[in-house]
């Protein structure tokens, strides 16, 4: 059972100082707490539980870990990502976290997804506006992000939506490099106005991938 992080006054002062003192939090309730305008820096989330909407907002996120938390149809802004890892954690419902543009080394490994709406209207879910990778992943129903690169290794998703770069429409335009490797596609994948500038795929089979107005740059 998760403890409120309002009972852990050291890690909440921790969490809103910006400092880079390395830290482990373990088996806290992030759900009360509001993170906004902050940058984290060297966190180590074990076993804690995310959910919630707009209560975290952050500037900026670097060398983060978070292992076997959960993530509770939430809907949190982690800013510019970099170096930051998931591992072994899972989400549930319609869940929106990850990074804005200019993320880089963002690693989803050995997750599990369990999304509430892979429909091609929806186009925020999991992931970042930068570089993203799923490694040993699966899910069903989620929508995934990627914004300049995507990796996609070892992973088994059904019924998922993937939001890749961003069309002119959507603001800044967006082209990602897309390699996909040892996957295996069942259900409908569906491309949400993906901008790709390259696209390998290798050692991979898909049921059905619908491409809704996709454009792939030569």
């Amino acid at each position: 059972m998760s403890t409120p992080i309002a009972q852990l006054p050291k890690e909440h002062a921790r969490l809103l100082d910006g400092g880079r003192a390395p830290m482990t939090i373990t088996g806290a309730d992030l759900a009360a707490g509001f993170f906004v305008g902050v940058a984290w820096h060297d966190l180590r989330f074990v076993n804690c539980d995310f959910a919630g909407e707009g209560h975290l907002r952050l500037d900026a996120m670097s060398g983060c870990r978070f292992i076997d938390c959960r993530f509770v149809a939430p809907s949190h802004d982690f800013g510019v990502m970099s170096d930051v890892r998931f591992v072994r954690c899972r989400s549930f419902g319609h869940a929106v976290f990850g990074g804005r543009d200019g993320s880089t080394g963002v690693v989803f490994e050995q997750c599990i997804f369990s999304g509430g709406d892979a429909a091609p209207h929806a186009r925020e879910g999991i992931g970042s506006t930068g570089e993203t990778t799923f490694a040993n992943c699966t899910g069903s129903g989620a929508v995934l992000v990627a914004g300049t690169r995507l990796v996609i290794e070892g992973c088994r998703f059904d019924h998922t939506s993937f939001v890749i770069g961003r069309q002119r429409s959507r603001g800044v335009p967006l082209a990602a490099a897309v390699v996909i490797e040892n996957t295996q596609g069942t259900g409908v994948w569906r491309m949400t106005d993906a901008r790709m500038r390259s696209c390998h795929i290798r050692n991979s089979r898909f049921e059905r991938i619908v491409d809704d107005g996709s454009e792939c740059e030569a």
